[in-house]
């Protein structure tokens, strides 16, 4: 399996929701990402809106992500997440090797077992039950990972077949690009993470639960041989960071009331304050071991957030997580 960053490594990210906008601003928000350093961004993988009104404008994640890779220089790019029921994972394989290559190493794969029943059901696309989504997604999971590093597949799954199967040309990243898989079940896809994934994402959670989803997933690691550190671990999560304490709690407020919940509610699971106080609330996290963290933004963006984020939460995250570091040395 790929290699995991240094921990010490930190990365950063966005996450651009491809509904109720035009592309116009998702390249902007992209182009804008890539100038700033953001070292990847992701969409969503829906045919139609998951908020707001369904009549509205929805785009295609894999097509409108080849666009946005291709006029970007340096950000790695990806869906959070790939619904597995969508696509056979021999054609996922290709698209993912395509893209890899036209962006010459930039692929991130993001898959999971998909939820949006609606969705399925307006497209008359089979939607499976809990259960064999799961099993189709340990299968497609093995299926791309031996067409990306194998010169010719076979597999024999109960959901997937392979018969003298090809996928070239490779990807460029080697031994393959990253596998994440989304999700938190603890039964079933925390031990697909353990035996199949580069990485793990989730949303943000209260640090409680998240270190009992760690512990669970160490759990099915040490029943496989496997180092769970070795698992790199991404959080994404809604944010409301401003440059004062007043602003924040007042965009805190609004989100709160928008979700019709209390702002109680959205602590552990939304980033929130100035800078500094987002950047301590994310340390907590690196200090339990993640190292991706996936700013999730809806339209109209706020281009003065996505600068904090990157300007000023990431470099205090940094600058604390360097200090913890040289003081355990």
């Amino acid at each position: 399996m790929s290699q995991p960053a240094a921990t010490s490594q930190l990365k950063w990210g966005l996450q651009s929701s491809p509904q109720h906008v035009t592309y116009g601003e998702l390249l902007q928000l992209w182009q804008r990402a890539d100038a700033l350093g953001y070292d990847s961004a992701w969409l969503f993988d829906h045919f139609m809106p998951i908020t707001g009104e369904r009549s509205g404008p929805c785009f295609e994640g894999w097509t409108l992500l080849t666009a946005l890779a291709a006029q970007t220089q340096k950000l790695h790019v990806g869906c959070l997440v790939t619904g597995v029921i969508y696509r056979h994972p021999a054609l996922l394989a290709k698209m993912g090797a395509t893209l890899d290559v036209v962006t010459n190493g930039r692929l991130e794969l993001g898959i999971g077992a998909g939820w949006f029943e609606a969705e399925s059901l307006a497209y008359g696309m089979p939607f499976p039950n809990t259960g064999e989504r799961l099993a189709q997604l340990d299968e497609a999971v093995q299926v791309i990972r031996s067409l990306w590093t194998q010169e010719v597949s076979d597999f024999q799954g109960r959901h997937f077949h392979l018969t003298d199967a090809r996928c070239e040309p490779k990807p460029v990243q080697k031994p393959a690009p990253a596998i994440w898989i989304g999700g938190q079940g603890e039964k079933v896809t925390l031990r697909i993470v353990a035996e199949q994934a580069d990485g793990w994402d989730m949303d943000m959670l209260p640090l409680d639960v998240y270190n009992h989803k760690l512990d669970v997933l160490s759990g099915h690691c040490q029943r496989i041989g496997r180092d769970s550190s070795l698992i790199r671990r991404m959080i994404h999560f809604p944010s409301v960071i401003a440059r004062d304490e007043d602003t924040a709690r007042r965009r805190a407020e609004a989100l709160a009331q928008a979700w019709n919940t209390n702002v109680e509610e959205l602590r552990g699971r939304v980033l929130m304050g100035t800078p500094q106080q987002a950047a301590e609330q994310l340390m907590k996290y690196v200090a339990c071991g993640a190292g991706h963290f996936v700013l999730s933004l809806a339209a109209p963006y706020d281009m003065e957030m996505v600068e904090l984020y990157i300007n000023e939460v990431a470099p205090r995250v940094e600058e604390m997580a360097a200090r913890t570091n040289a003081g355990s040395a």
